[in-house]
Parts: C-alpha cells; structure tokens; sequence
C-alpha cells in the first residue's frame, strides 16, 4: 500500500495541475506545498497553520488525510527522555566485583582479610564521592533558582491551543488573547501602546506578537479587526495580497517582507512605523 506522501504526489500528478496553480487554488504558498509533499514538517508554519494546510490540500486533491497529520503529530511530540541512575550502576558493580572474588581458594587468612579491607576502603571512598556529586547537584540547582530573574519567569512562552472547525470553509479566530489592562500591568514607563488595525479581503491568516514576545493576536477569516499592542510589533501574514495594516491609522507598506511566490511576510514595526524583514 502507497504511504501518504506517495498518494499526494500521485494525485498532484493525476490533477495536471502545476504546485502554483494548487498554491492559487488553495491559497496555500508553494514552499509549503513542496514541504508536505517531501514530508518535510519542520518548513512548515505553526501547528494550527500547519495542520489546515495539510487538511486543506489533501482535501483538495481527495485524499484521506489522517495519516499525514498522525505523522506531523509525532514529529511535534517531544522525544522520551531516558533517566539514568549511575548510582545504582556503580554498585551493581562493585556487588559483582564481591560475587566473582573466590575467597576459599585463598590459603593464608590475612590475605583474605586483607583483600576485604581493601574493597571495604574502595567501596566507602566511591559511597562518598556519589554523595558528594549529588550534594554539588542540589548546590547548583538552588544557585540557578535563586538568581532567576522575576522577569524570566514572566516572560515564559503562552501555550494557545485551539480546535479548528471543519464542516465550514471560514476558520476560527481568538481576538481577545489579551485585554488592554493586563497589557498595561506590564509597561514600563517607556513602553508605548499601539493601535492596531488589521484588513483582510480574502484568505489569508496573521499572527501578532508584542515587544516581549507575547503573542497577542491570530486570525484566519476574513474581516476588519482592532486590537493594541506594546511597540516594537512582530506580524507574520500567510498571504500578503489580501492584508491591509494600519498602526495608529497609518497603513504600513510591508512589500519588501514579502518572501518571493508564496507572499508570506515577516517583518518587525518599531515605534517609527519602519519595517524590518525578518529571515525565517
């Protein structure tokens, strides 16, 4: 039986369509129909984005598309994390270091008793030097926990997860990640909020984050959206022809953001309204 990526390129074969009029049909940019079809999950976008693209082209092409998202599903699982105990190695060592000494077929009494002074010695030195790792183990955990900064602690990453609907073609939005009192609770007296308006005439999707990183702002649906944000600003917009920005009522030109065919754009705003691209 043809594994998942086998179907796909044989059915974008059957379609006689080309990767960019697929990518025009589906609004999906071409570098990340290459991707899925290689299996090639770590050039794709974030996992809801992902995840919709993927059911979107297989969807498109008539193709079941669980198999695919049960693999992207264990590429974005964390790997097993094998503990291991050198401890209980090193005495199971030394226990068959005991059990493989033959001690009748010592004749004279003081090497025998001399041999078990000597392992007795050995045997106490390693117990110390394991206790004395663990000790210098604890030491430095509770110096790295009490120079943590209030700030580092703050600014841990937001975990946003959602489901996406697929009996319709429009796809869920969150736009009240964040009110404005709790963006405020974090200013300093030089941070600046920013009035944000964001136009969406056709399919696209945009992602929002503030100065520290937060992430303030998703959508995937077309419409007109409001929402404030604390300057420098970072946007990632899957489909730039269809997106208007506007930050304290000046539209933001952010052309030269734009990566080539697939119209996908990352980019910085800083106070001035400059834009800066960013390199994916």
């Amino acid at each position: 039986m043809e594994s998942w990526n086998e179907q796909l390129k044989t059915k974008i074969l059957e379609s006689e369509f080309s990767i960019k009029e697929i990518s025009d049909k589906t609004k999906i940019p071409t570098k990340f129909i290459e991707a899925i079809k290689k299996a090639d999950f770590k050039n794709l976008p974030a996992e809801i984005f992902a995840k919709s693209q993927i059911e979107r082209l297989f969807k498109f092409l008539g193709i079941d598309p669980s198999e695919a998202l049960k693999d992207y599903e264990e590429f974005i699982s964390p790997p097993e994390i094998i503990s291991e105990e050198p401890s209980v190695d090193k005495k199971l060592n030394f226990q068959n270091l005991l059990n493989n000494l033959n001690f009748p077929s010592v004749s004279n009494s003081y090497l025998k008793y001399g041999g078990i002074l000597f392992i007795s010695i050995i045997l106490m030195f390693l117990v110390f030097d394991i206790t004395d790792d663990e000790e210098t183990y604890l030491l430095d955990n509770q110096e790295k926990e009490s120079t943590l900064e209030p700030s580092e602690i703050k600014n841990q990453d937001l975990l946003i997860s959602f489901s996406e609907e697929t009996s319709s073609n429009e796809y869920p939005i969150n736009n009240d990640l964040f009110s404005k009192d709790e963006i405020i609770d974090d200013m300093s007296p030089k941070d600046l909020i920013r009035k944000i308006e964001i136009v969406i005439k056709g399919e696209s999707w945009v992602v929002v984050f503030d100065k520290n990183e937060r992430l303030i702002y998703e959508l995937m649906q077309t419409g007109s959206y409001e929402l404030s944000g604390i300057s420098p600003l970072r946007f990632k917009i899957g489909y730039a022809p269809a997106t208007n920005l506007y930050i304290d009522d000046q539209k933001i030109s952010f052309s030269r953001a734009i990566k080539g065919a697939s119209n996908y754009a990352h980019f910085w705003v800083n106070e001035a309204n400059k834009v800066e691209s960013i390199r994916d």
